[in-house]
């Protein structure tokens, strides 16, 4: 990049700064608190969820606040979504890297794996935040229903996502051994 020294120092010596590196340092600040945000509006919409229950427990069934059933999501369709996104998209990620690897892609032999297992894990890893801040963005009502279900995806992931992270790995490497 012909224009980094603005930002960055390039020379090495600690005399010579950047003329914009303290427009770099806010960027990198504000990007730094970009996953803390996101966990914060994902909590908070767990927790309306939780308090809407206790709402509807009350007793005040004529608020409109508790109509459940326009945003939030039946419990077998969590169930469901949740096993198809951590448990057979794996499956789909690999079949298809596999697939590729076999016969569509050549890649040099110092890469290979890497980029196999790169190209596996945007299969593996569950539902990103971004998608709380999307839903929250466009006014939905399914807000607490798509918090809840990126919830869930969050709990089962340690067990889950380590089997089928081991699964990825032992196959990345063994497509790697298969040239």
């Amino acid at each position: 990049a012909p224009l980094h020294w603005l930002l960055e120092n390039i020379w090495g010596d600690e005399v010579k700064t950047a003329p914009l590196h303290w427009l770099f340092d806010g960027i990198h600040t504000v990007g730094q608190a970009a996953v803390p945000v996101n966990m914060t509006i994902l909590g908070i919409n767990l927790s309306s969820t939780f308090q809407k229950k206790k709402f509807k427990k009350s007793g005040d069934k004529n608020d409109d606040r508790v109509n459940e059933k326009n945003n939030m999501l039946p419990s077998q369709t969590m169930f469901a979504v949740v096993i198809a996104k951590m448990i057979v998209m794996p499956i789909i990620g690999i079949l298809s890297t596999w697939f590729l690897q076999k016969y569509c892609i050549d890649l040099p032999h110092e890469i290979d794996s890497t980029c196999y297992l790169v190209m596996m894990i945007v299969f593996i890893t569950p539902t990103a935040n971004n998608v709380m801040v999307m839903v929250e963005l466009s006014g939905s009502s399914s807000k607490e229903g798509i918090a809840r279900l990126i919830g869930w995806q969050y709990i089962v992931s340690p067990l889950v996502l380590s089997i089928v992270l081991s699964a990825v790995v032992s196959t990345a490497t063994s497509l790697d051994n298969s040239n």
